[in-house]
């Protein structure tokens, strides 16, 4: 049989994650060290770097999710272009970091979703065996089928990462990850892995990046530092209109994705918008409200009851703790709306870079540690999370025969 990993479990592996979102605004790709699995893991984030995706390919990508629709060529094609530009990113982050690409042990990559029917079927593209065989490295991939067949949604996967990193510290935590969609996970203070709740709460970036760019015709790709947010104010019609959307009724568990807040459902918005006179400042305004809406009325309603055994009314410091990361998160609009929310139910907010967690890797560390536990036989997803009836180990591997570094050798044949 040919070995994969050459290493054991105890030993410090680098790895490559790479992360392309819903919002489609570059990949995330990370060089980090992963030694152990499960609660016992620790990694060292080496380099992190988000590299374009090019402009004509991001295009076609967004056209097919927005229309739902492709010709089966332009998927075809589109699932290997996908596998060279991850091929390039990976090269790109050796050289920025010093390591070269024979020193990675293997490579975790989310592909990018292109269609998601929660609890029925995925289609992420990115071909990671076509990867496998351009860098000759071991690859991950494809980890939302498996939870899928097993009766899960096949998402959120960040419970995995947030019960890893977050579990030891005996607190209610609440973690929440905004993209271009929102998903919170809660770690109770006293439960284990099997007490986790995640789902994801709705919008997170996705339509207020898609109205700045329909809004300014591309000059700006989204709201920096919340300033045309700032300049405007609530428009009371377009909130309420948001806020009847169908999927804020649905209880846990349950996910969605670009197919219920991507560019059609925005482009509605938009139109209703001009209808009745808002304003650019004030679209933005509104929508950047609603996505902090959306997360804290599911935190009061899904969340914040399991809080009393715990003593949620504690001093801050000791009591439930929401720790924010993802690109919305450095938004001032959205944090301090949070803030505010957490905070009148009893909540401190902080972001995840003060926990210790860098908010902008923390994607592309989530697929590293996925890739990890697939290659040791770990099962990864979470069941209270996703629905589904059983854990399972998650992901594909794809691989090429490869002779471990010389200096190895004689230290692996004492082992087998």
């Amino acid at each position: 049989m040919v070995k994969i990993i050459f290493k054991k479990i105890t030993e410090y592996k680098t790895v490559i994650g790479i992360m392309t979102g819903t919002s489609l605004d570059g990949v995330d790709t990370l060089v980090t060290r992963i030694m152990g699995r499960g609660a016992s893991m620790r990694h060292e984030n080496l380099c992190f770097k988000v590299f374009e995706i090019p402009s004509g390919l991001k295009e076609r990508m967004r056209s097919i999710m927005k229309n739902k629709t492709a010709a089966l060529e332009e998927i075809c094609r589109i699932n290997f272009e996908l596998a060279s530009l991850y091929a390039d990113c990976i090269k790109k982050i050796c050289r920025a970091s010093g390591v070269g690409v024979e020193d990675i042990d293997f490579a975790g990559i989310s592909g990018q979703t292109f269609f998601h029917v929660p609890g029925e079927a995925t289609m992420q593209l990115g071909s990671g065996s076509a990867l496998s065989s351009i860098l000759n490295l071991p690859v991950v991939w494809d980890f939302r089928a498996a939870d899928i067949a097993a009766g899960g949604q096949g998402a959120p996967l960040v419970p995995y990462l947030d019960f890893v990193l977050f579990s030891p510290l005996k607190r209610d935590i609440v973690t929440l990850n905004i993209g271009g969609i929102s998903n919170i996970t809660h770690i109770p203070a006293a439960g284990g892995f099997y007490a986790v709740k995640a789902f994801d709460c709705g919008p997170g970036n996705m339509i207020i990046d898609k109205m700045v760019i329909e809004m300014t015709g591309g000059r700006k790709k989204y709201d920096k530092d919340a300033a045309i947010a700032l300049g405007g104010k609530m428009a009371p019609e377009l909130f309420e209109l948001m806020s009847s959307h169908p999927y804020l009724k649905i209880a846990p568990p349950k996910s969605t994705g670009r197919e219920a807040f991507g560019d059609a459902y925005t482009k509605g918005l938009i139109d209703y918008c001009k209808a009745v006179s808002i304003s650019f400042p004030d679209m933005i305004r509104t929508a950047t409200e609603f996505t902090a809406y959306c997360v804290i009325e599911d935190i009061k309603k899904h969340i914040a009851p399991s809080f009393a055994a715990s003593g949620i009314k504690k001093a801050c410091g000791r009591g439930a703790l929401l720790v924010c990361a993802g690109g919305g998160a450095e938004n001032p609009l959205i944090f301090e709306t949070l803030k505010k929310g957490a905070g009148s139910a009893g909540i401190e907010t902080v972001r995840s870079n003060s926990m210790g967690v860098d908010s902008k890797s923390k994607e592309a560390l989530l697929i590293a540690v996925l890739a990890n536990e697939t290659v040791y036989g770990g099962a990864s997803n979470v069941p209270s999370a996703t629905g589904a009836k059983k854990s399972v180990v998650c992901g594909s591997v794809a691989y090429q025969p490869r002779r471990p570094l010389q200096k190895n050798v004689r230290r692996i044949r004492e082992i087998e």
